[in-house]
């Protein structure tokens, strides 16, 4: 079992119902680590440990499909958020990205009283080896990355939520970290 493994299971009782982080696999192969405000689409019946697998990490598929499904229940007119879809551009361009919130619980009208990933932020960026950057998009996420204490060499974003983005500047931006990697 590997450090952040033991932690997670240390930090959050089963069930689960707030969303510490998505990634693809395990979260010692992302590259970059992605901070929003939280999560804006809501799962709360969802148990976050039913996607987590202590050796394989987390399963992103299975998450999506759920995803998918929790955002046509409840009318919702695409099956992927403004910022999911931005999330999936960096995905798409061959970075890992691990996506973390501000704020671990999603709210009907944003972060509200939220449950803080103020703990959970330091664990994530010194348990990544492979780790180049992290991308902080909206207030809440950039205020919360400012009480941390980050490597030197990590290449820092910070700018504003990414659902106000265009799709082109989340692509020059994942162009500009996929280039740390190689």
């Amino acid at each position: 079992m590997t450090k952040l493994t033991r932690y997670l299971h240390n930090a959050y009782s089963k069930p689960l119902y707030h969303r510490p982080f998505v990634c693809d696999g395990r979260p010692e192969t992302c590259n970059v680590i992605v901070i929003g405000e939280n999560p804006a689409t809501k799962m709360e019946d969802t148990d976050w440990w039913s996607f987590w697998d202590d050796d394989t990490g987390f399963d992103f598929k299975k998450f999506e499909a759920e995803y998918k499904q929790s955002r046509l229940q409840r009318g919702k007119k695409s099956d992927f958020s403004p910022t999911r879809k931005r999330l999936n551009i960096l995905r798409e361009s061959g970075l890992r990205p691990l996506e973390t919130n501000a704020f671990l619980n999603e709210r009907p009208n944003g972060h509200g009283q939220g449950v803080s990933s103020r703990q959970l932020l330091p664990t994530l960026i010194a348990s990544l080896p492979q780790l180049v950057g992290v991308i902080a998009h909206g207030e809440h996420a950039k205020n919360s990355l400012e009480s941390l204490t980050l490597p030197s060499h990590l290449r820092v974003y910070r700018g504003r939520h990414f659902r106000l983005e265009t799709f082109s500047n989340v692509e020059v931006l994942a162009q500009e970290f996929l280039a740390l990697t190689l």
